[in-house]
């Protein structure tokens, strides 16, 4: 019977087994570019799930770190527990600083862009100004409290509760979102990312653009009056060309 529809068919064996050799090679071939694409997609997720779990890490330490010193100054606890304190949150400050542009390059990768993207002026223009704010108010503090001054108060001048909650915030959203953008999909050209990645920059402009923590005004500092002066210099009128200046009544002598 088999033999009957090979003849039917015009098959010969040969061609039976170059057809069955061609399957299998087309098959192999399409079987190993899958495997391949999908083992690159996976790796790279991987990677830029790893990246972003550091910089939500690095973000976290050192905001936790700046906590622990602010709280320290606050409850007037000995100053050895606040000099220890801060040598923990200068050494989480250094592993931030050095990982400055490895962190810019995870986000550039998680947002898909090959040049700078479009969320790294938001990380360097409000989450890094944040840390950059906290920073300086948590090292005049320090400062205040080795000179016996009243560092609390420049704890409230600098606003330290509020960048406290907005690098909480912030950092937390914006790691969030990054976070989800590394989610690997196997299913390409339905657009799906760029979606994610539009939501993503809408929810970080709320948390980090629109809720940003204002700077305290510089006090401004009015002009000094001259010692032993009771009124301010007038200025001198300016005279007409050619006109003739009126001599300076003298003074009585007592």
């Amino acid at each position: 019977m088999s033999r009957s529809l090979l003849r039917y068919a015009r098959l010969t064996r040969r061609q039976l087994i170059v057809f069955a050799l061609a399957s299998a090679v087309i098959n192999g071939v399409i079987t190993a570019s899958v495997g391949a694409w999908l083992a690159q997609t996976y790796s790279t997720y991987q990677a830029r799930r790893a990246a972003i779990e550091t910089i939500a890490h690095l973000v976290y330490e050192r905001r936790t770190r700046a906590g622990m010193v602010a709280s320290a100054i606050k409850r007037d606890t000995e100053i050895d527990e606040v000099r220890h304190r801060k040598r923990a949150y200068d050494e989480a400050y250094v592993d931030w600083n050095k990982n400055v542009m490895l962190n810019l390059f995870a986000i550039r990768e998680a947002a898909g862009d090959l040049d700078v993207s479009s969320l790294e002026p938001v990380f360097e223009n409000y989450l890094i100004a944040a840390l950059a704010d906290q920073d300086r108010c948590v090292t005049k503090a320090y400062d205040a409290r080795l000179a016996n001054q009243d560092a609390k108060a420049v704890l409230e001048a600098c606003r330290m509760p509020e960048l406290h909650q907005y690098v909480l915030d912030c950092g937390a959203t914006f790691t969030n979102e990054l976070y989800k953008l590394t989610q690997p999909t196997f299913v390409p050209f339905t657009g799906q990312f760029e979606k994610t990645k539009t939501l993503a920059e809408a929810r970080i402009n709320d948390y980090c653009v629109e809720k940003a923590v204002q700077k305290p005004a510089e006090p401004t500092q009015s002009p000094q009056t001259p010692t032993g002066s009771t009124s301010p210099p007038i200025a001198a009128v300016p005279q007409a060309p050619g006109a003739a200046v009126a001599p300076t009544p003298a003074k009585a002598s007592p």
